[in-house]
């Protein structure tokens, strides 16, 4: 049996910028997990998570801390700690904290990146 959890302390994560800084805690690379990843991004005040696509995986996030403000598609939609967002194939989409605390949330991708892949 391969590893089964993995706390958030144990994992260093990648500082990015815009500043915010992401830890993949689900992965091949940490438990063997081939269908999913998961990890918590936490972006900093004033911060942004850039305007991306993903061409091959959904996403799916949940918001633990602070607020923001989603822009998928042509949408602005409010978000904050117990939102829960989905992001299909091939829409693009962002994040930008607006609050005055750090925006802390739960990502997992299925499939999973390729970053996340062995």
């Amino acid at each position: 049996m391969g590893k089964f959890v993995v706390h958030e302390s144990e994992v260093a994560g990648e500082r990015r910028d815009p500043p915010r800084v992401s830890k993949i805690l689900i992965s091949e690379h940490t438990v063997g997990a081939t269908k999913i990843s998961m990890g918590v991004n936490i972006t900093e005040v004033g911060s942004r998570i850039p305007l991306h696509t993903h061409e091959n995986e959904e996403e799916a996030m949940f918001i633990i801390q602070g607020e923001g403000k989603l822009i998928a598609g042509d949408e602005e939609i409010p978000v904050k700690a117990g939102s829960a967002i989905f992001s299909p194939i091939g829409v693009q989409h962002t994040i930008i904290n607006t609050g005055d605390v750090p925006l802390k949330l739960v990502w997992a991708y299925a499939p999973p990146l390729k970053a996340h892949r062995k």
